[in-house]
């Protein structure tokens, strides 16, 4: 009869919702399909943010600071920073273009917690002051990293690079 008790248990423990991750930390691969289709749905939403030109949307998915590293310069900001530096940038600018090159490349961490998005993108902009000038044309290629904080990803760290496109 002392066996009952334990039996009970570990039928119970049968019956039970798995866990989120596995023993070695791992991420169901059902959990990676949901999270790899929420970063990519964040990297339309910040192609919607340029060409509506809202900062406010670009900056709503910033972890508390964001780490950027672009020529030859490392900065940290924040999101009330980063809103109004795009606004102002937005304001002044006229996009043809905020087009991926190659779908984005999407990484997650084995436990789910960290991604990776590499993009490499074709931005074509006039001035809104000189609409009539020739468009500035600039490849990017960029690595977004995304931390998962309280459930949702946020934007931690970003690198860019550039260069003229020749289209």
């Amino acid at each position: 009869m002392r066996c009952f008790p334990l039996c009970a248990v570990l039928a119970f423990l049968a019956c039970a919702a798995p866990a989120r991750r596995s023993g070695n930390g791992a991420v169901p691969p059902g959990d990676l399909t949901a999270d790899r289709a929420e970063l990519l749905r964040l990297h339309e939403r910040a192609r919607a943010a340029h060409l509506e030109r809202r900062a406010d949307w670009l900056v709503s998915d910033w972890a508390d600071s964001l780490v950027t590293v672009n020529r030859g310069r490392v900065s940290v900001g924040s999101a009330a920073g980063g809103r109004e530096g795009f606004q102002r940038y937005f304001d002044g600018v006229e996009f043809q273009a905020w087009d991926d090159i190659v779908p984005p490349r999407v990484r997650i961490s084995p436990d789910g917690r960290m991604a990776y998005v590499i993009v490499e993108k074709r931005v074509h902009l006039t001035p809104r002051e000189t609409p009539d000038a020739e468009p500035e044309r600039t490849r990017f290629a960029w690595l977004s990293v995304y931390e998962k904080i309280a459930g949702r990803w946020r934007l931690a760290a970003i690198a860019s690079t550039e260069r003229p496109d020749s289209l």
